[in-house]
């Protein structure tokens, strides 16, 4: 059986003879999928269109094969007549990714996964690169922001993580109109911060939307202003607005700020674990070298452990504090938990960019051996040390860029680094 080019891939293994004409109807007893358990026998015949009793013709089967294969969730699609029943053989798609809302203003999770499973019953969770799912999902979500008033075009496109191309979710944008932050409504506010959080919040107005990240950012951003001014108990619940605010150019989101002041604290002591794998000294080390008056000492703290931990491999570290307020003296001391995780190794470094004689001599320069603990400390410092080395790539340096891109493999706990060389943008004139 010839395939077309380009289009759906299906293998005919019809155990009958094909002697009869195309159009005469099988009585198949029944119609069963397998090859793919992730979805259930309903899931997949109400997304090839059928019903489990029916009667179809070659031309018919071929159809509705074709609508599973246009999904674009399976590499190859089988189907073949057994004395129990029509049967499709499925191989589904290694590439599936995770439905993100970019600036879409809808909210994420169970609801609706829910709503899109109802109309594409192999929606679980994950879309295909392309195909008719995609297309229908970037569909009904324009439909779902129409009944919310908000006529908006929606573009479907992958995003990919760092280094080498790879994708990790698709990515849904609302291409026009903008999309912004509206109006910030404050709740609980004192006469003391009335001024600040008002002009804090008149300067987030008329900033790009993000589904996911708006809200936190804003909680974070209020959270800043308020411990900057000694509020260290500080609470604050950022709620999106009902409804947006629509017109012709854009779509602004309102939101309100509830906040829970608390009184204003003094830092007091910073309690770091005896028995830490990283000794305190060496946080202090790192800490001392920020120039003063950029941040709070406790911030700064938090930035040198990190810093610190990252140094010696824990990129996973995960740092906790743990408040206790004196409302006697208005004094707040910490407590510190560090969860370090396990330590990461190099696995490879590559030098893009460097013609073949820079890329040996960088790899000579370079310090940390495959296998050895990775230090993220070196990463700044090496394209400097480096240039020191030699006269002609001291010269060379001179004339490019450097970047570079951490790529740390939580399963295997190993990092690849990729130093990027490029040559300076020029100015047009």
């Amino acid at each position: 059986m010839t395939q077309p080019s380009g289009a759906y891939r299906v293998a005919l293994l019809l155990l009958f003879s094909l002697s009869v004409a195309a159009q005469k109807r099988l009585p198949l007893p029944a119609i069963r999928f397998q090859g793919a358990p992730q979805y259930t026998q309903q899931e997949l015949l109400a997304a090839a269109g059928l019903k489990p009793e029916a009667h179809l013709n070659s031309s018919e089967v071929k159809a509705h094969a074709k609508l599973l294969n246009d999904t674009g969730l399976f590499e190859v699609i089988k189907y073949s007549s057994t004395n129990k029943g029509l049967v499709f053989t499925l191989t589904p798609s290694s590439q599936l990714f995770a439905l993100h809302l970019d600036n879409v203003p809808l909210t994420p999770g169970k609801e609706l996964d829910a709503q899109l499973h109802e109309r594409f019953p192999l929606y679980h969770g994950l879309l295909p690169a392309s195909g008719s799912m995609l297309e229908g999902v970037r569909q009904m979500l324009e439909e779902m922001l129409a009944a919310n008033g908000i006529k908006a075009s929606v573009k479907a496109a992958p995003t990919s993580g760092l280094g080498p191309q790879k994708l990790t979710a698709m990515n849904f944008t609302v291409v026009s109109p903008a999309v912004h932050i509206g109006p910030i409504r404050l709740i609980g506010v004192s006469p003391a911060m009335q001024a600040k959080a008002s002009i804090l919040a008149s300067g987030q107005t008329g900033n790009n939307f993000d589904t996911e990240y708006t809200a936190p950012g804003l909680k974070h951003t209020f959270e800043d202003l308020y411990q900057d001014q000694g509020y260290a108990a500080v609470q604050i619940e950022v709620t999106q607005t009902d409804p947006p605010i629509v017109s012709d150019r854009s779509i602004d989101i309102p939101y309100t700020a509830t906040i829970k002041e608390g009184g204003i604290y003094k830092l007091g002591s910073i309690d770091y674990p005896a028995g830490a794998l990283v000794a305190r000294a060496e946080i202090e080390k790192i800490q001392s070298k920020f120039p003063a008056g950029s941040g709070r000492p406790l911030d700064l703290f938090l930035v040198a452990a990190r810093d610190a931990y990252h140094a010696h491999g824990y990129l996973d570290c995960a740092i906790v504090l743990h408040p206790a307020f004196d409302e006697t003296t208005h004094i707040v001391n910490y407590g510190v938990e560090i969860a370090p995780g396990l330590p990461y190794r190099l696995a490879a470094v590559r030098f893009d960019g460097a013609p073949e004689g820079m890329a040996a001599k960088l790899k000579l320069a370079w310090k940390i051996a495959p296998g050895e603990i990775f230090d993220e400390s070196y990463l700044p410092t090496f394209a400097a040390l480096a240039e020191k080395k030699d006269k002609a790539m001291t010269k060379w340096m001179q004339t490019v860029v450097a970047t570079y891109d951490v790529e740390a493999d939580p399963g295997t706990h190993q990092v690849n680094c990729i130093f990027h060389f490029t040559k300076p943008a020029q100015n047009p004139h």
